[in-house]
């Protein structure tokens, strides 16, 4: 059986990015894992059901063959999942037809509550 994670699973090679989602994630107490590799990533999901999972598009892997293999799995097909891409009408239209949340690039502290359905409230630090 797999273990309820109470944060964001993050699958991306940008280190800037990760360190930016961590950031604006700390004052939530909403914990994050991150791979470099789609594979990797994967094979934690086999034991893990995250809050939530955004996949960049900068990837060892196309992003969107990987949110199909994760909506694949039952137990993951009600996890949010967004893909962050750059802004395209092609990349919002895979994302459409993936059933994806399409994240355009740059995220911003915004972006990030939405898909993660917090209010502005929930990050401040008081």
């Amino acid at each position: 059986m797999a273990a309820e994670y109470p944060g964001l699973l993050l699958l991306s090679r940008n280190e800037a990015l990760r360190a930016y989602v961590e950031l604006v994630l700390v004052e939530t107490g909403i914990p994050i894992r991150y791979f470099d590799s789609a594979k990797e990533g994967l094979f934690w999901l086999l034991d893990h059901t995250p809050r939530a999972i955004l996949l960049d598009e900068d990837l060892d892997v196309d992003p969107f063959a990987a949110a199909v293999r994760i909506r694949h799995v039952k137990r993951l097909k009600e996890v949010p999942l967004a893909v962050l891409i750059s802004p395209s009408e092609r990349l919002r239209a895979t994302a459409e037809v993936v059933r994806v949340l399409p994240l355009e690039k740059p995220l911003s502290r915004e972006k990030l509550f939405h898909f993660l359905r917090l209010s502005p409230q929930q990050g401040e630090l008081g």
